[in-house]
């Protein structure tokens, strides 16, 4: 009778044992079907927040806005191969994605939530969308001013996708690729016939070829291109001090081409502007998001000077942005178009920047018929004589060259590769192939 006792108390030892390490279990790794983070805030829109939106807009707009009609089909993407797998209506242009964008931030944000379902569920069920894909993965607390305004707001949670559903007018989802959570805005109305108007008006047709997991929008009936002139100026080495020493304390040191004060130094090397912090010269464990959000706001003192820029790059310490013209990317030869900015774990401590600016339009003539390869015949020879596995982009962006005196500047429709990591004319690697390069 003991042993038998002493049996069943085991056997009530052992359950409780297990119990309590399945409650343990349940504890820890449970997460709910989301959490409620604000709800209902004012209107968002005033003169200060809409100049905070513009100077996010200057670095932060998507590669593309895309248009899904319901019921859409797409072909199967090959293995190892650059396959167009659909037509779509798309935007580029950096104007007006600005406009469609800014639509959003006159909306009333209601509710905001992160959601821990997975976001094929939601939005990949045939019905019609709108889509903003980025070159970068971003931080949604950097974007809070365009997408939601709540001023006690603490949600952090990285995307690289924004998704408009017909059928859902009212929300908009943020999320990044391959992630299970997604963060779920409800608004007050209906944004998606806002944006879908806007979007309807200047839309085009794309091509959209998959490659390496990667999506490629190639524009479709482009028969004539031009190259632009526009007349350039320097920028202001004092005026940019200014912005950006004062807020610290003053400028203490000025000469023809420096500028400091007293620890920090901008100066003018050659084409470039060089802003040096020397006492937090130094990686210390930065992530690529905060060195992004280091990077905006540093940039937004007065760097921005109504030029706008496309987020490339962000990997640790180093985020960089390239300079875009109507719906390309932009590269020089002769001279910077890009912005470099490095950060270590609280402050910007170097930034590589052009000194030359864009300012007057002045005119435009037609491109030569040979001058600018067709779409098809690029994704053709990179089929043929590429390595596949070392392209991760095709864009027709601008080659931006100089007059003798650079006084003025053109930019000229170009063929670009994005080729082991790096963005190279089309005519470059296609000479570069043929000697034999892989």
């Amino acid at each position: 009778m003991k042993k038998n006792k002493e049996t069943i108390k085991s056997i009530i030892l052992v359950l409780l044992v297990i119990s309590s390490i399945f409650l343990t279990y349940v504890i820890t790794t449970y997460q709910p079907d989301y959490e409620i983070f604000t709800k209902k805030t004012s209107q968002k829109v005033n003169d200060n927040e809409e100049k905070v939106v513009d100077d996010l807009l200057h670095f932060l707009t998507p590669n593309i806005i895309v248009k899904v009609n319901g019921g859409a089909r797409e072909e199967p993407p090959v293995q190892n191969s650059i396959t167009k797998i659909a037509t779509v209506d798309g935007i580029k242009d950096k104007k007006t994605q600005k406009e469609i964008i800014k639509e959003v931030t006159k909306s009333e944000s209601v509710e905001t939530r992160v959601r821990n379902k997975d976001i094929e569920e939601v939005i990949h069920n045939g019905g019609e969308k709108i889509t903003l894909e980025y070159s970068a993965t971003l931080d949604s607390a950097l974007v809070k001013p365009i997408f939601f305004a709540e001023e006690n707001s603490n949600i952090s949670l990285e995307f690289d996708t924004v998704v408009f559903l017909k059928e859902k007018p009212e929300n908009i989802y943020l999320y990044k690729k391959g992630e299970k959570n997604y963060l779920q805005i409800k608004v007050n109305g209906d944004i998606y016939k806002k944006i879908s108007e806007k979007f309807s008006s200047a839309k085009q047709s794309y091509g959209k070829y998959s490659l390496n997991n990667n999506f490629i929008y190639l524009k479709e009936d482009a028969d004539k291109y031009y190259i632009d002139e526009f007349s350039t100026e320097n920028i202001s080495l004092n005026k940019l001090g200014r912005d950006i020493f004062e807020p610290q304390g003053g400028i203490k040191n000025s000469s023809d081409n420096e500028i400091s004060d007293g620890y920090s130094i901008l100066r003018e090397q050659g084409d470039r502007l060089t802003y040096i912090n020397p006492s937090n010269e130094e990686k210390n464990g930065t992530t690529s998001l905060a060195s992004l959000g280091y990077a905006v706001n540093f940039l937004n003192l007065g760097y921005v000077n109504n030029q706008n820029y496309q987020l490339i790059y962000s990997y640790e310490d180093l985020t960089q942005f390239q300079e875009t013209y109507k719906e390309g990317l932009v590269f020089n030869k002769e001279e910077l178009a890009n912005i470099r900015v490095l950060s270590n774990s609280s402050v910007v401590y170097q930034v590589i920047s052009p000194k030359k600016i864009t300012k007057t339009y002045l005119s435009s003539k037609t491109a030569g018929v040979y001058d600018v390869e067709r779409g098809e015949y690029v994704i053709n020879y990179l089929y043929n004589y590429a390595n596949l596995k070392s392209v991760s982009d095709v864009v027709l962006g601008y080659e931006k060259t100089f007059s003798k005196t650079k006084i003025n500047c053109y930019y000229k429709p170009t063929w670009y590769v994005k080729y082991n990591g790096k963005y190279i004319s089309f005519k470059n690697l296609k000479a570069s192939l043929e000697k034999g390069a892989e």
